[in-house]
């Protein structure tokens, strides 16, 4: 008598634009406050329907090599891909950090943990994400030019939840892009992210998004951070004196 195989998981494929505007504003020469908003647009089969976070971060220069970052993030997600409407309250604590250089690309990471709760339940979910960059100039110029960005990011769920979240792999991104400045203030984000969310009564979802961002520092006057938190697919800020490393 045979032995049934499990069926993998079929795979349906979404497209997407995520949009991003984000401004990093100085309190000190330590301490920043950091706002994104990320509207996104999908297709009709995309597995997320058009979604807006709006995340004020509040972080802290402990060095140069780690910036201490906490905050509240809202989402709302419509419900034209979904039984309904639903709304996500979400507070995060990250660590973002340098762990060091290959020639003239920098590694760098982020830990974060997320406590969520959505409107279509009562419990609040546990889940960590966990980042690895790498970044280096894309021509000869050690400063104020374009650089690539590649990153991968795990999101992994450490409770079960009544409105759908459970234990272990729930999402991957994986992104690559470019930064180029268009001032002293500010730079242009372009890059492709693919999304792959956790299979659900066998089916998989993964996403292909154009990401097109721009990101502003006001107060110029002060020394940005090296390691600037994210809490999406867009590239961290790299200063001049950081590119050259």
């Amino acid at each position: 008598m045979g032995v049934a195989l499990p069926v993998a998981a079929e795979t349906n494929h979404g497209g997407q634009i995520w949009g991003g505007i984000q401004v990093t504003a100085p309190l000190s020469d330590d301490v920043f406050i950091t706002s994104e908003i990320q509207p996104r647009w999908s297709t009709k089969n995309a597995a997320t329907a058009p979604i807006t976070v709006i995340p004020p971060i509040i972080s802290w220069r402990k060095s140069e090599s780690l910036i201490l970052s906490a905050g509240y993030l809202y989402a709302f997600i419509d419900g034209a891909r979904l039984p309904q409407d639903l709304h996500e309250n979400r507070f995060l604590q990250q660590a973002s950090y340098r762990i060091g250089a290959i020639g003239r690309v920098g590694v760098r990471a982020q830990t974060r943990f997320e406590q969520r709760q959505r409107s279509t339940g009562k419990d609040w979910n546990l889940r960590v994400a966990q980042q690895l960059l790498l970044a280096t100039p894309l021509t000869k110029k050690e400063s104020g030019g374009p650089v690539g960005v590649v990153s991968v990011e795990l999101y992994w769920n450490l409770t079960d939840a009544d409105w759908g979240a459970r234990k272990g792999y729930d999402d991957l991104w994986t992104f690559a892009g470019v930064r180029t400045p268009i001032s002293e203030a500010a730079a242009l984000e372009l890059g492709y992210l693919n999304q792959r969310q956790r299979a659900v009564n066998g089916r998989a979802n993964m996403n292909h998004a154009a990401v097109i961002g721009i990101s502003f520092q006001l107060s110029t006057k002060i020394v940005p951070p090296k390691v600037v938190p994210t809490t999406g697919p867009g590239l961290q800020p790299l200063p001049d004196r950081e590119r050259v490393r």
